[in-house]
């Protein structure tokens, strides 16, 4: 690994997840798919429904396992990424009040994102 002094920005993706078993997956599907694109643009991405590969090999998690285990990477990314498909997700909305409330950007669009990332900073 080679070690840089540039600091590789981290993006915390959000999006809708609890749903029936079907919904869940197809909103893990675009979770992972909207990280996969902001990872393509140089940044490192903590995506919360990979910790589901933890709840099943545990097989007892709840919801505040998954949650809380969550909320310590927000607190450390420089910004938020919000998937499509969160807008009725208690959840996302309390980690979007969250990352607001700790001053980190939240971004509900990639051209947004892209826009941020090459003419503004973050």
């Amino acid at each position: 690994m080679e070690i840089t002094e540039e600091k590789t920005l981290k993006c915390y993706v959000a999006c809708k997840l609890n749903a029936d078993a079907c919904n869940y997956i197809q909103n893990m599907h675009r979770m992972i798919k909207a990280a996969r694109e902001v990872r393509n643009l140089g940044v490192a991405v903590y995506v919360h429904c990979n910790d589901f590969l933890e709840g099943l090999v545990d097989g007892n998690f709840d919801y505040y396992d998954y949650f809380d285990n969550a909320q310590p990477w927000l607190e450390i990314s420089d910004f938020m990424y919000v998937s499509p498909g969160w807008e009725d997700s208690s959840g996302t909305k309390k980690e979007i009040e969250f990352a607001i409330s700790l001053g980190k950007p939240v971004f509900y669009s990639m051209e947004a994102l892209e826009y941020s990332l090459n003419h503004q900073g973050i």
